[in-house]
């Protein structure tokens, strides 16, 4: 989920098209829609679990995590189905196979069985993962927020973003992706885990690659907000 980008030599998109509504609607929407159903569920789980009587550190350990992940499920539904037609997209194969391959890589993660790990993690690592997991999801909501309509798993064009957490980084979804991804590894640390993780965050980057390209292509001002935002680390890089 990136901030959209297109390029001059790409093809043009004309307005509303039953393949529009499937592709760019319908499947997107339902897609997120599932996720956000399992979450869900995950949700009320976690609160069912709270012990009597609740204390803060259990509600920041269970259902603040679980209930930000809904939101960054259930956000890109009603982004998805009012989406206007893109301007332009970029078409080519391996732009729209990076997009969509670090689109669902993480939850591969998430979904991959439990087998040896490469060490025990310390009880500590839990509180950690935890706090690290809840501030990724705080971010890619507020990305969502802010990035709203523009939204899109492949390089498209409505329009250039650069406030909210854009502000601060170049990419903010992008970023809160691999936190979210690197707190899961962190207390599931098998080698399935860490095999798809270090492909997980080289896909972010490549397609943070073609975004940054094709933006600077499309918008002139694109070049001097890039020069005075980092890309994924703030203050770094």
């Amino acid at each position: 989920m990136t901030l959209e980008a297109t390029e001059p030599r790409l093809h043009t998109v004309p307005g509303v098209s039953i393949r529009l509504i499937l592709f760019g609607r319908v499947v997107p929407a339902s897609f997120f829609a599932l996720l956000g159903f399992f979450q869900f569920q995950r949700l009320v789980s976690s609160v069912r679990a709270l012990p009597n009587p609740v204390t803060v550190l259990s509600v920041l350990s269970g259902p603040l995590p679980a209930g930000l992940y809904l939101l960054f499920c259930a956000i890109p539904v009603f982004i998805y189905v009012g989406r206007p037609a893109p301007r332009a997209r970029d078409g080519r194969v391996l732009p729209r196979v990076a997009g969509l391959t670090g689109t669902v890589m993480l939850l591969v993660v998430g979904a991959l069985p439990q087998g040896a790990k490469l060490y025990t993690p310390p009880p500590w690592f839990g509180g950690v993962s935890t706090t690290v997991s809840a501030i990724a999801f705080a971010l890619a909501v507020c990305g969502l927020l802010y990035l709203r309509r523009s939204l899109s798993i492949i390089p498209e064009a409505r329009r250039l973003v650069t406030g909210g957490p854009y502000r601060v980084v170049r990419h903010p979804l992008y970023a809160a992706e691999i936190l979210a991804a690197a707190a899961y590894v962190l207390v599931n640390p098998g080698a399935l885990e860490a095999a798809v993780f270090a492909p997980f965050v080289a896909v972010q980057l490549l397609r943070s690659r073609f975004e940054e390209r094709l933006l600077t292509e499309t918008y002139p001002r694109y070049r001097v907000y890039a020069r005075h935002t980092r890309r994924l680390i703030p203050f770094i890089w």
